[in-house]
């Protein structure tokens, strides 16, 4: 989502200008001292060049944070703070602009320099000035890359694609089930306040591609039990959610009484408030329980069809602020 170019350290920005400068020769001149203020000029101007360059890059590598949709927008505050990396940002263009002044100006006095000292001088000084700048960014500089290394982990969801999130307890199929209504295995993608990652999947009815969502270790535990960023992260993706899908493992066989199940659900209607959910209960294969809700065996594909069939009418008939429908059944 951030593709942000690697971040270099300080001292690696102002040798990387250094090196580009000394390289400089400028125009021919009649004499040596044209030919010395010439190649000053040309120096100096591809110090501030390389610089600027570079820490443009960094700044207009990342987008305006207030127009980000809300999902993506969540999650850069969860990793690395809005506030931080806007700070960090602003410093680094500041710096940026300074050191395009402090060049341009020192061109200007090397060229009108009296003698090639005077001039020599003046870039030396220039040099200096240039230095002093980078080095009072190198905190900021060290902070973006940190904060680059879990931007660019940010998965590129596009948060206009209808998603249906999948959640309930560990072991009741979610994952199987991702796979039985996605066309092909879905992709696995890290997502940096999970230790397992997001399982994502993708299937199309009337040209229309929907997402399928999976979250281990986000929603299949009660809130008192996940940590901070678990929580952020969960109200992160609401924002996402089109319509969830909760299964339910009837037979227990997941470890977690039917009881705890409910519990959980509670726990899930509260986090997506607004959103439609689907009760659904899994493993039939394995035995077949009376009462109101979608019956499916995520492992023999058995009622998938319906569930999917189900949360997609959802997704194109909610309207903002819509109630939850009834079960499906």
């Amino acid at each position: 989502m951030f593709p942000i170019p690697t971040v270099m350290t300080a001292q690696e920005v102002l040798n990387k200008g250094l090196r580009r400068a000394a390289r400089a020769t400028g125009p021919g001149g009649r004499t040596r001292e044209e030919r010395a203020k010439k190649a000053g000029v040309a120096k100096l101007h591809a110090l501030g060049d390389t610089i600027e360059h570079t820490l443009r890059s960094y700044v207009a590598a990342v987008p305006t944070l207030e127009r980000l949709p809300d999902f993506q927008r969540e999650l850069v505050d969860l990793l690395v703070g809005v506030g931080n990396l806007k700070h960090d940002l602003g410093a680094i263009d500041w710096c940026r602009a300074q050191v395009v002044r402090v060049c341009r100006q020192a061109q200007r006095d090397v060229g009108r320099a009296g003698t090639g000292t005077d001039g020599l001088r003046a870039r030396k000084a220039a040099y200096g000035r240039v230095s002093s700048l980078i080095r009072q960014i190198a905190p900021n500089l060290e902070s973006l890359a940190k904060a680059r290394a879990k931007l660019i982990r940010v998965p590129d969801i596009d948060p206009e694609m209808p998603t249906i999130v999948v959640a309930g307890y560990p072991n009741v199929g979610k994952s199987q089930f991702v796979r039985a209504v996605s066309s092909g295995r879905p992709k696995v993608a890290p997502y940096p306040f999970t230790t397992q990652g997001l399982s994502v999947g993708h299937f199309e009815r009337r040209y229309q591609r929907y997402l399928v969502v999976d979250t281990p270790g986000l929603l299949d535990r009660p809130m008192e039990d996940r940590n901070p960023s678990e929580r952020q992260a969960v109200y992160a993706l609401r924002h996402l959610a089109d319509v969830v899908v909760f299964l339910f493992d009837p037979t227990e066989t997941c470890g977690a009484p039917m009881e705890i199940q409910e519990r959980l659900l509670a726990e899930v209607r509260e986090a997506f408030p607004g959103v439609p959910i689907l009760e659904v209960e899994n493993k039939v294969d394995v035995q077949r329980f009376p009462g109101p809700r979608a019956k499916v065996s995520a492992l023999t594909g058995e009622g998938c069809t319906e569930v999917v069939d189900a949360a997609v009418a959802a997704t194109t008939s909610r309207a903002p602020a819509a109630a939850p429908p009834p079960r499906a059944g």
